[in-house]
């Protein structure tokens, strides 16, 4: 590695398409044969990305506070395009050249380990009635906007988003979608699953099932989308909802997935990861329900449900690559 080089920095300015042809060639040349420069790209990238998603929903609740010191550092998060095509060809194993000179392929296919994380009653099945409202300051509870666990007639229980709200009680706050979070405890993975080795990758993958069925409340929120989304951070668990929402700009790691479904009744399940960065303490995971309309007042969501929540972290060795002209 070429140590003159904040590759970081670099990474940053390319990311927001700054770089001139020699930076980008020289960046490319790195990703190809320096694992750390690359697992730096793909990290940075995923989280450019997946602020994106993030910064859209809070603009539609209207929370965002001016830009600090501490979320200034994210860059442009405005900006979308191929730098995320890119990331995601690495973590599927292909490499496309980042001045578009080349491509390269992965050599080999290393097995890789799964296993699944607890995640506290992501089935719903431990109670029914109304969920804990406000942001969870503990670790292994559902809580946040308006919602409640329902139980069928064929016995299955499913989480019903019931309204928008402002998690945070802020008077006057956004009221565009309802969110449930939970609080996961990562501190005891870190040495177990060596997430600081380069020549793995770990990755934290979050999937959801949602349902969407009729309603008087459909014509009101037809633009409505279901998201589930992972964040990470190093942080006393108490403090995430303390600084909501400017906390993400401090996120390590940012997953997510939006779906839209028509409300036939027909479920689809939907998963967003992230790589498990060694300093993460806890994950931040959510599902939730987005009216996708500017609104201070709470909107009623109708026929909107969730289950089956699970969590599975993913031990994968880092792939080889082979440049080609």
């Amino acid at each position: 590695m070429n140590e003159s080089i904040d590759w970081d920095e670099l990474i940053q300015k390319h990311i927001d398409g700054l770089t001139s042809e020699a930076e980008a060639e020289s960046l490319s040349d790195e990703i190809v044969g320096n694992p750390e420069v690359r697992a730096r790209y793909l990290k940075a990238t995923q989280i450019h990305g997946a602020l994106t998603e993030e910064a859209s929903l809070m603009e539609l609740e209207g929370e965002v506070d001016e830009p600090t010191e501490s979320s200034v550092r994210t860059g442009a998060i405005h900006r979308m395009g191929w730098p995320q095509q890119l990331a995601a060809a690495l973590v599927g194993g292909a490499f496309f050249g980042i001045i578009g000179v080349g491509v390269a392929w992965a050599v080999g296919s290393p097995k890789s380990e799964a296993r699944a994380l607890p995640v506290a009653n992501g089935n719903f099945e431990s109670f029914v009635g109304k969920t804990k409202i406000g942001f969870p300051k503990i670790f292994g509870e559902w809580s946040g906007d308006p919602a409640e666990v329902i139980k069928r007639p064929d016995g299955t229980q499913l989480l019903r988003f019931l309204e928008t709200a402002n998690v945070t009680g802020k008077p006057n706050g956004g009221a565009a979608a309802c969110n449930l979070f939970q609080l996961v405890d990562l501190s005891s993975l870190q040495q177990e699953w060596a997430t600081d080795d380069i020549d793995t990758r770990v990755t934290l993958e979050l999937s959801a099932t949602f349902l969407r069925e009729a309603a008087p409340t459909d014509k009101k929120t037809a633009r409505s989308k279901a998201t589930c989304t992972i964040q990470l951070y190093q942080a006393p668990p108490e403090s995430i909802g303390q600084k909501w929402p400017n906390v993400i700009a401090d996120a390590l790691a940012v997953g997510n997935r939006r779906l839209l479904l028509k409300p036939n009744g027909e479920s689809e399940t939907i998963s967003a990861s992230c790589i498990l960065d060694p300093d993460a303490n806890l994950a931040l995971i959510s599902v939730n329900v987005n009216a996708m309309t500017a609104s201070t007042t709470p909107t009623r969501l109708g026929g909107w449900y969730a289950d089956d929540v699970k969590l599975t972290l993913i031990k994968q060795p880092t792939l080889p690559v082979r440049f080609v002209k």
